[in-house]
């Protein structure tokens, strides 16, 4: 590889640690790179010299006094204080620290079931419940929520009840959801928690309040407020269950984000000019890396291909 390649890939690598989405992972990929040759070496100090990431160090280790806890699913997150290959010596001597998410969620105590990135998972709850789970999805069985209930602990969840049997509790967030006779959608993704009813009816209940879906309605919540029911869009029907993610005039970060969660790897969007543009559009969860060809014809970004299914769109 020429001088000018490695020093693309590089850049690539700073503006994924600095992006805030590098993981453990990435870290043993970034050390291999590195270890490749001398010229990989340079080309990476240089890089880190031109995005000036001592300051980034500086102000990382300033942040830690008052840690967020982000909820990061799938590849295990990499401590703040890891050093990235034995860090990066830059001008000053110093060693440079990689702006990396901490593990948030806490485990449960109870018995779970969960899925791994691209993976979807059918489960007979019994009682006549079946629960089919998107990617990077976890359930916890709870006896107190009666048989058949069970908590979405986190991702996407698509339940099936029987008519012939009782109601049965479902806890998602703040809130529980009873159903019978009734197929819904369940979300709940850093604070994007919503129902969808496909078939039958569900009442969702939430600090007093209480939302009655029937099919073809949906309801979102927070923390402590239940939004009112709306109907569903006619292009709702295509969702995670049918093999497609439809997307109506979203921003191009949030699509990628969503991407994501699917498809192994990483896409990091380097440039947050094009993060804010909106994209429409449908695309087959097995067929992802065709977006990324969509986006680089239509709106003609670049697209740096890096080790470990990594992809930094600038």
């Amino acid at each position: 590889m020429n001088e000018d390649g490695l020093a693309d890939e590089a850049r690539a690598w700073v503006t994924l640690l600095l992006s805030g989405e590098a993981t453990q992972g990435d870290a043993r990929l970034l050390a291999g790179w590195r270890m490749t040759s001398p010229e990989h070496e340079r080309a990476f100090t240089q890089a880190a010299r031109t995005h000036q990431i001592t300051r980034e160090a500086i102000r990382s280790l300033k942040a830690e006094r008052t840690p967020q806890v982000e909820r990061r699913f799938g590849r295990t997150p990499i401590s703040r204080r890891v050093l990235i290959g034995g860090g990066v010596a830059v001008a000053a001597g110093l060693a440079t620290i990689a702006v990396l998410r901490p593990d948030g969620f806490t485990p449960s105590q109870l018995e779970e079931i969960q899925t791994a990135k691209g993976e979807r998972r059918t489960v007979d709850m019994g009682h006549g419940v079946s629960v089919e789970l998107n990617t990077l999805s976890r359930v916890a069985l709870r006896d107190d929520l009666g048989q058949g209930g069970f908590e979405l602990l986190r991702g996407e969840a698509l339940v099936s009840v029987a008519s012939s049997v009782s109601p049965i509790q479902i806890a998602t967030g703040a809130a529980r959801i009873i159903a019978g006779g009734a197929r819904l959608g369940l979300r709940n993704l850093s604070g994007d928690l919503s129902a969808t009813c496909l078939e039958g009816q569900a009442r969702v209940l939430l600090k007093g309040r209480e939302a009655l879906l029937s099919a073809g309605q949906k309801v979102v919540w927070g923390a402590g407020e239940l939004g009112a029911v709306t109907q569903l869009a006619q292009a709702a029907g295509s969702e995670w269950w049918r093999g497609v993610l439809v997307f109506n005039n979203e921003r191009l970060g949030d699509v990628i984000g969503e991407l994501n969660r699917y498809r192994e790897g990483r896409i990091v969007v380097a440039n947050p000019a094009i993060a804010d543009r909106r994209i429409s559009g449908a695309f087959y969860i097995n067929q992802l890396d065709q977006v990324v060809e969509q986006l680089r014809l239509a709106y003609g970004v670049k697209i740096v291909r890096m080790p470990g299914n990594i992809l930094i769109v600038s």
